[in-house]
């Protein structure tokens, strides 16, 4: 619960611009899907084996491994492997985010949705020269 007197579109677009980047955990549910995009990755020859898991293609180029193509490691609605957060922990990929949701307001003895706070005086104004 946040409690203010002040402007609450205000403190909306404060709290959505907060969001902290989070790992991809084993077991959880994938919000989104993750790319691994083309290029050096910075990992030693020793550790092919991580990508050739995940059915990766690598070549080694001046002692690191570099990615040929870009490839999704982690598509959207499906839990997560082992093999795939060890992949992405020794890439330093932090895939996913998370932030906190207005639920609900409340203002002078009235619940109402979160999405009236994102109404703003340009939206009435249109509204209303639309219904003139």
């Amino acid at each position: 619960m946040i409690f203010s007197n002040g402007d609450l579109s205000e403190i909306k677009k404060i709290i959505d611009a907060q969001k902290r980047e989070a790992p991809a955990k084993v077991g959880i549910v994938a919000p989104d899907d993750v790319w691994i995009r083309a290029g050096p990755t910075g990992l030693d020859p020793k550790q092919t084996s991580f990508f050739q898991a995940l059915n990766i293609q690598t070549k080694i180029v001046k002692t690191q491994i570099e990615i040929v193509a870009d490839k999704k490691v982690i598509t959207q609605g499906l839990k997560i492997e082992s093999s795939q957060c060890a992949l992405l922990d020794k890439l330093k990929i932090r895939p996913f985010s998370y932030k906190m949701n207005v639920k609900k307001v409340y203002e002078d003895g009235a619940i109402l949705e979160a999405k009236i706070l994102d109404i703003t005086a340009e939206d009435i104004k249109n509204r209303f020269l639309a219904s003139i």
